[in-house]
Order: C-alpha cells, then sequence, then structure tokens
C-alpha cells in the first residue's frame, strides 16, 4: 500500500514538472515573439531623432545584474522579465509619455507588454515563485531614474525619444533573459 501511495506520489510530481516545462517553453516562445515585436514598434516610435537630441546625451545605468545575469533560472528570469515590462508598461502609460507618436503605435505597443505581463502573472502563479530577487532593487532605482530624468526635461520630445532608445536597449536584454526560460 505505502510502495502504490509512493508510486502515485513520483507519478504525480513528474506529471507537475512536465506541466511546468511545457508551460515555460510556450512562455519563452510568446516572450521573444512579442518582444520582437516591441522592437519594431519601438524603431518605429523613435524614428528619425533631430540632431538636437542626440546632444541631450544620458547615460542610464541599467543594473549590470540585468546586462550579464548570474543566475539564469526561470523563476528568477520570469521575475525579472515581470519587473521589467511593469516598470515600461507604467512609463508608456503615462499621459505625457511619447509626444508626437502616432496613438495606435502606441496603444498596440502597451497591449503586447501587457499580454506578456499576465503570461509571466500566470507562471508566477502556479510555481510560487513571487519572491524577491537580488536585481529587483537595482531594476527599482534604474526605472525611477529614467521617470526622474522625464520629469526634469519636463517630458519633452527630446527626453523621450533617448528614452524611447534606452527602453528598446532594454528589450534587447528581454530577449536574452527570456532565453532563461528554455528547459
Amino acid at each position: 500500500m505505502a510502495n502504490s501511495t509512493m508510486v502515485q506520489l513520483v507519478l504525480l510530481l513528474l506529471l507537475a514538472a512536465a506541466v511546468s516545462s511545457d508551460q515555460y517553453d510556450s512562455l519563452r516562445f510568446h516572450q521573444r515573439r512579442t518582444n520582437r515585436r516591441s522592437l519594431s514598434l519601438l524603431k518605429e516610435m523613435i524614428g528619425e531623432i533631430h540632431p538636437e537630441c542626440l546632444r541631450e546625451g544620458m547615460d542610464f545605468k541599467i543594473p549590470q545584474e540585468i546586462v550579464q545575469p548570474k543566475q539564469c533560472q526561470k523563476e528568477n528570469a520570469t521575475m525579472v522579465i515581470h519587473e521589467m515590462l511593469q516598470h515600461i508598461f507604467l512609463l508608456f502609460s503615462n499621459k505625457n509619455a511619447s509626444p508626437g507618436v502616432n496613438e495606435t503605435i502606441t496603444e498596440i505597443f502597451l497591449s503586447g507588454i501587457y499580454q506578456q505581463m499576465v503570461h509571466l502573472e500566470e507562471a508566477l502563479k502556479v510555481n510560487s515563485a513571487w519572491g524577491t530577487a537580488e536585481s529587483i532593487l537595482p531594476l527599482n532605482n534604474y526605472y525611477q531614474g529614467i521617470m526622474n530624468y522625464l520629469k526634469s526635461k519636463e517630458h519633452c520630445s527630446c527626453a523621450w525619444k533617448r528614452v524611447q532608445v534606452e527602453i528598446r536597449r532594454n528589450f534587447v536584454f528581454l530577449i536574452k533573459w527570456a532565453e532563461c526560460l528554455k528547459n
């Protein structure tokens, strides 16, 4: 009787691991596809940068933990990706966001990010991976720095162009983090 229960428990754990594995494969595929679409939309938003804006230099200093992930674990990657997307969503849903950009492009961009966050939240719930990662605090400071920069520049068009370029860089890192979701 005990052996039967043990076998059932082992089978249940193997099934849960297989479901989780499939979920991460699907999540990784969705992340890669949507991140590439977001990069394309950002390129469209940025358009041609006026030479005056190029003098508007700013190094936002993205945390090194994001540029070169130390821990490429699925759960940690899921949490970091979600956190980055959440900040990007808040940044671009601001009423002063992206002056001069076609609103439809911004809406499509935000819709894609929102869908990504929903998929990530489902994975985090299923795998109980909500926690604190050492990457989250530096990320929060990084995005706060971007918000402060925009505020100091009164959300002017050139400042937004610089931020859009920086966020495009973020999506390159998000694509790297999405690779951490593979089995």
